[in-house]
């Protein structure tokens, strides 16, 4: 008695709970599917893995709604629902646009309907791909942290245009469709006023999060983030025999530059080379992490690398930093940097027993003229 009269005579409240509802069920799943992801593959890219299973989730919830409503006499009833749906898909799920993959959804939502002879459910369907493409676009190419104002003149625009098609498809007096118009726009403002609270969340998260573990003149990883990495890794090297192998570099002569052009000069030089360091590692692999641990030295931990594995990242790097030159209030500072290679081993029992090593390393290309690799 309770759940019918909510449904039938307050819809609008029973379609905030639901949505909210689906919200929070998304999440158990996803949370719930990442875990065991990352104990299969520890690699695993997390925002792909929430793109599919947001693709699969939303799906069923469409076609499970709409099995319901295939012979009633009321078939629009979840209109809404597919709509804050595709707001949901583009807002949350962040998926890129692509036609050939979601046009043969569309296709077969409409199939699964009987509609492919219909010329409203076409339309229907252009209305669809359009409102996900401008969502899309205006998500990619706005400066604004969320853009709530431009996504909801979209999302207002395309979904009056779809509810009006859909009156011509299932006739039903003026007064309804001005009902579902205004509810749907309830609901519209609900969801974006939730993606954008979850935008800003995060936003605070990752700013926290960044000022913890990066350094703030470099922008690099810093001392406790290589800290934590490499604790974590030497445990997994330990119990699981996980292959790794760190690089540390140093920039040669660095007091000197500070000594003849001035600390803002050497400031130039440790983001220069940062920069250089970074544009390698994007170039080859972009989980590989640079961390600056002291002054001038920095660290690159190789997870599953063996040591051969890492030659030509470390000889690119190598050549790309000896081969720059930074320019700094008319001074032309020639920059160059000494390197120490070593891979974890079973006679590691500590990391103080690897970093040594490692440091060993650098020492060596430093005790020997400097600009010079050492593998140990």
């Amino acid at each position: 008695m309770l759940t019918g009269f909510f449904v039938n005579q307050a819809p609008l409240v029973t379609s905030l709970f639901f949505i909210m509802g689906a919200f929070i069920v998304f999440q158990i799943f996803f949370s719930g599917a990442k875990r065991i992801a990352l104990k299969i593959n520890e690699n695993i890219d997390i925002y792909y893995l929430r793109a599919i299973l947001g693709i699969i989730y939303i799906l069923l919830v469409l076609f499970i709604m709409q099995s319901f409503v295939r012979d009633e006499t009321r078939p629009w009833v979840y209109v809404n629902f597919q709509l804050i749906s595709l707001l949901f898909y583009t807002g949350i799920l962040s998926v890129p646009f692509k036609v050939h993959f979601f046009t043969p959804i569309v296709l077969a939502f409409m199939l699964f309907n009987s509609a492919l002879t219909s010329w409203q459910s076409w339309l229907l369907a252009i209305i669809l791909i359009a409102f996900y493409y401008s969502l899309n676009y205006i998500k990619n190419n706005t400066k604004d942290k969320f853009p709530f104002f431009k996504g909801f003149l979209a999302a207002t625009f395309y979904g009056i245009a779809y509810w009006i098609v859909t009156s011509l498809k299932f006739p039903f007096d003026t007064k309804v469709l001005i009902q579902q118009i205004i509810y749907y726009i309830i609901l519209e403002l609900f969801t974006l006023g939730y993606i954008a609270m979850l935008y800003s969340d995060l936003e605070s998260r990752a700013a926290l999060f960044r000022k913890a573990t990066h350094d703030k003149l470099t922008t690099a990883y810093n001392y406790d983030a290589f800290d934590i990495a490499l604790r974590a890794l030497f445990k997994k090297h330990l119990v699981y025999h996980q292959k790794f192998t760190m690089v540390m570099f140093d920039i040669d002569h660095f007091k000197q530059v500070n000594d003849t052009y001035g600390h803002l000069a050497g400031d130039k030089v440790l983001q220069e080379v940062v920069d250089i360091v970074r544009t390698v590692l994007k170039n080859n692999d972009r989980k590989l992490k640079l961390y600056r641990t002291g002054g001038e030295e920095f660290n690159i931990i190789f997870p599953n690398y063996e040591l051969v594995d890492t030659k030509q990242i470390v000889d690119e790097i190598f050549q790309a930093v000896n081969h720059s030159e930074v320019v700094f209030d008319q001074n032309h500072i020639k920059v160059t940097i000494s390197v120490g290679v070593s891979e974890a081993n079973h006679e590691d029992t500590s990391i103080n027993d690897f970093y040594s090593r490692v440091d060993k390393a650098l020492y060596k290309s430093k005790r020997s003229g400097r600009m010079a690799i050492t593998v140990i």
